[in-house]
């Protein structure tokens, strides 16, 4: 890569490019010449900015990150209950939306490489650490408040992550029809019990 970063709108660019490829094409067949493809950019093009797939992968992480916590640090809605509500609606993706369901399915297939990839591990962990944080900060506030029964925090922030990504993981990745239906009505009803009459 270049010694001077890559400027914004280049790196927004191609991370836009990244992410149309990847919902097409999934991490085990995305080459750079298919993220060429959805670019204004040849393939020679983009690797005036990046040296490999991985570095362009990276970029489409980091806008994912910021678009996440963006859209989860600006949740409008009032009170702890309200905010728990509509995290998890940013995290269940509808399944009729084929974009976003597969730059979903994009970001678990890249999660299950992490492990092995340390260029890909570092916005991932960002990613789950920044939501994890959000939800467990909603559910303190909610217990200090007296809104919620006193429950740990970090752990229930850790069950409602684990049931959206497993969501990804199986209901949008194998197309089982109902079962976010399923989810989004087991999550209402668990902060339902979270919350003191």
């Amino acid at each position: 890569m270049p010694a001077d970063p890559v400027p914004p709108e280049q790196k927004e660019e191609i991370a836009q490019a990244v992410r149309t490829a990847l919902a097409k094409h999934g991490y085990a067949r995305l080459t750079t010449k298919k993220v060429a493809a959805e670019s204004e950019k040849s393939e020679a093009g983009l690797y005036y900015y990046y040296d490999s797939k991985d570095e362009m992968i990276v970029a489409f992480l980091e806008s994912s990150v910021d678009y996440l916590a963006r859209n989860l640090d600006q949740i409008d809605a009032d009170g702890p209950e309200a905010r728990l509500r509509a995290v998890c609606d940013i995290l269940l993706v509808d399944e009729d939306d084929e974009a976003a369901r597969g730059v979903n399915i994009a970001v678990m297939e890249l999660l299950s490489h992490a492990p092995h990839n340390e260029t890909l591990r570092g916005p991932l962990l960002q990613m789950e650490q920044h939501t994890l944080g959000v939800i467990a900060d909603i559910v303190r506030d909610g217990v200090e408040q007296g809104v919620f029964r006193d429950v740990d925090p970090d752990g229930t922030a850790a069950l409602i992550l684990s049931a959206t990504d497993g969501y990804t993981g199986f209901a949008l990745a194998l197309g089982m029809d109902g079962v976010g239906d399923e989810l989004r009505g087991a999550l209402s009803a668990y902060i339902d019990s979270l919350v003191l009459d």
